[in-house]
C-alpha cells in the first residue's frame, strides 16, 4: 500500500507563531497638526513689536511651505525642505507617501478679500500636489523583556 502523507503540513500555525507574526504586522503612524493661524497682512492688522516679528516668521514659514508644495507639484529634483524649520519638521508629512490635509479659513467680508484670495491660492497650490498611493510600512515591534 502507498502512504499518502504530504511533506508539507496543512495545519494552522501555533498560537505563539501567530502572535509573533501579528506583532510584525503592526504599522507605525504619525499625526502632525500644525496651526498656522496668525498669518496676516501686517498693514491691515497694525501689529507692532513682538507681534510684528511673530507675524513675519509665520508669513515666511508659509512662503517656504508654498515653495515646497510647488516643488513637489512640479516634481522638481530638489525640494527645499530646509528653507524653514516648519518645512523641515513637516518633511515626512508633506512628501513621500504621507497624506496631507490643508484647511483654510477665509472670510466673506470684502475687507478681507485680499487675504482670502491669498489663502485660496495657497490651497490651490497644495491641491496640485500629486503623489502615488500611500504605502504601509511594517516595523518589527520591540518586545519588552524584563
Amino acid at each position: 500500500t502507498r502512504d499518502n502523507k504530504s511533506t508539507s503540513s496543512s495545519r494552522a500555525s501555533s498560537p505563539a507563531q501567530l502572535e509573533a507574526t501579528e506583532k510584525l504586522k503592526q504599522v507605525k503612524t504619525r499625526l502632525q497638526l500644525v496651526d498656522l493661524a496668525g498669518s496676516e497682512c501686517v498693514g491691515m492688522s497694525g501689529v507692532t513689536g513682538t507681534a510684528l516679528r511673530e507675524t513675519s516668521f509665520i508669513n515666511r514659514s508659509l512662503s517656504a511651505l508654498a515653495d515646497v508644495l510647488g516643488a513637489i507639484a512640479e516634481q522638481r529634483s530638489h525640494v527645499p525642505y530646509r528653507n524653514s524649520k516648519l518645512t523641515h519638521l513637516l518633511q515626512d508629512s508633506v512628501g513621500g507617501d504621507a497624506k496631507l490635509l490643508v484647511m483654510l479659513c477665509i472670510s466673506p467680508d470684502q475687507k478681507y478679500l485680499t487675504e482670502s484670495m491669498q489663502s485660496l491660492g495657497f490651497g490651490t497650490r497644495a491641491r496640485q500636489v500629486q503623489r502615488g498611493q500611500v504605502k504601509k510600512k511594517n516595523f518589527p515591534v520591540q518586545s519588552k523583556a524584563k
